[in-house]
């Protein structure tokens, strides 16, 4: 059976990238076939929380910092830092010269020189010559400040200093309310006191994505509404769900009605990258419903907990419970059953529905997703990616379903583009955006 793809640059979310990743639902693109999977991973960064229970997870440092704050750009080649410069090793291996590209497709000629040339404004090898580099006007007006960028935004993220903005907050109080406009304000009206540059609010969002764009999805005060991507179908499906999250808030000072609460199940399918994140960054949503017991059930093939667990459940706290499902979900689909609008709600991330290798693979799970009649929303890398679905999903099940939420922006997508190992021009953004369907329902009329 074809696998589900996702593209590798979405999957780098859970960890700081040297190489790609694969798709969560097991395929891997061409350029990551090359160079396999292997990754820094965000977990080492954190450790329990502290005895006064202040912070989620505190980032330690027990070594002087390799490198200073004003110290952070560096030449991949002459890094510090053995990860750069292997990561440069291999864009030079697998990559490719955008301006011979260009002369290939011009002028018929029938190779690319690997990218051997550094460019030294943002330190990454990008051309094969320093001709060429300097020919390519793209290159200098739209994407070296970005690879600059991503190239202090590395080296920070491997300097040896405490990385406080991953000191996350606690348990909102109750009566402050929570700002879902955009990253900024939600960190602000959530108390996310260390982050004290526009780089340490990149490197948060970047693994806050996937949390948090479920969290502003369900909550009451969500972002989408009818004046802003919300049809009139999605607000009975919100509507059904927001019924049971304030059932389980009328019922927090009653044990017996505790007792007799059905949890808000959420799955996350062909999960890779969200399912390896630590597993109390997912607290985060648990403080943005805090009454609502939650399931969270990471289901695809390449569904793992992080390296160190071997449990299938993590109970994360009272409230909180990750389950993870290794297999296809439409094969697996009775070990779920039965589904209710009211407290099921479905969430895939940038699955590469549309593309060529997966589509077929992706068929049988959209019609099981569609016969529960229960909320899906997806997120895409890019807007062509997230097109390219919306196109796919209309062509094949156009009649079958409704949409719930227009595709648009995600206002809590990672902060930080992620670019490819064989061609530094494709970039993606975690969760760029976002949209929502479900399986129609039908009326009964009355002739």
């Amino acid at each position: 059976m074809p696998q589900h793809t996702r593209h590798s640059l979405h999957a780098c979310a859970t960890a700081v990238p040297i190489l790609k990743s694969s798709n969560a639902y097991g395929l891997q693109i061409a350029g990551n076939a090359l160079v396999g999977k292997r990754f820094i991973s965000l977990k080492s960064l954190f450790t329990p929380s502290p005895p006064n229970g202040a912070a989620n997870g505190t980032v330690r440092s027990k070594k002087r910092p390799l490198l200073k704050a004003d110290d952070l750009f560096h030449p991949l080649s002459k890094s510090p830092i053995k990860e750069m410069r292997e990561k440069g090793r291999l864009i030079q291996m697998h990559g490719c010269c955008p301006t011979c590209v260009e002369e290939t497709s011009a002028k018929g000629r029938a190779a690319t020189r690997e990218p051997m040339f550094e460019c030294p404004d943002c330190g990454y090898p990008t051309h094969c010559s320093k001709d060429h580099w300097e020919e390519d006007k793209e290159h200098h007006s739209q994407m070296c400040g970005y690879l600059r960028e991503a190239n202090k935004d590395e080296h920070d993220l491997r300097s040896g200093r405490t990385l406080r903005e991953f000191e996350f907050p606690s348990a909102q109080l109750p009566e402050v309310v929570v700002n879902f406009s955009d990253w900024d304000t939600f960190m602000y009206t959530r108390s996310f006191t260390n982050l004290n540059s526009d780089r340490s609010i990149r490197h948060v969002s970047k693994v806050l994505t996937y949390p948090i764009t479920i969290g502003a999805t369900l909550h009451q005060y969500s972002p989408f509404t009818l004046n802003n991507g919300l049809t009139p179908e999605g607000l009975k499906s919100m509507t059904a769900l927001r019924a049971t999250i304030k059932e389980h808030d009328l019922a927090r000072s009653d044990k017996e009605l505790v007792m007799q609460q059905m949890p808000l199940r959420i799955f996350v399918l062909g999960a890779r990258a969200e399912a390896m994140l630590p597993p109390h960054l997912y607290l985060q949503l648990s403080y943005l419903l805090p009454n609502s017991p939650i399931h969270i059930f990471f289901v695809g093939p390449e569904c793992i907990p992080t390296s160190e667990e071997t449990r299938s459940t993590i109970i994360v706290s009272s409230r909180l419970a990750l389950k993870y499902h290794k297999g296809y979900f439409h094969d697996a689909i009775w070990n779920f059953a039965p589904f209710d609008p009211f407290t099921d709600v479905f969430f895939l991330f940038s699955p590469g529905m549309s593309h060529p290798r997966s589509r077929d693979g992706w068929m049988p799970t959209i019609e099981k997703l569609l016969e529960t009649k229960c909320a899906v929303f997806a997120t895409g890398f890019h807007e062509r990616d997230m097109g390219s679905d919306v196109e796919g999903l209309e062509k094949d099940f156009g009649n079958k379903m409704d949409w719930l939420l227009h595709p648009r922006k995600n206002p809590f997508a990672s902060l930080k583009r992620d670019f490819g190992i064989r061609n530094l021009r494709e970039w993606a953004i975690a969760n760029w955006g976002i949209y929502g369907f479900r399986g129609k329902r039908y009326e009964v009329q009355n002739k």
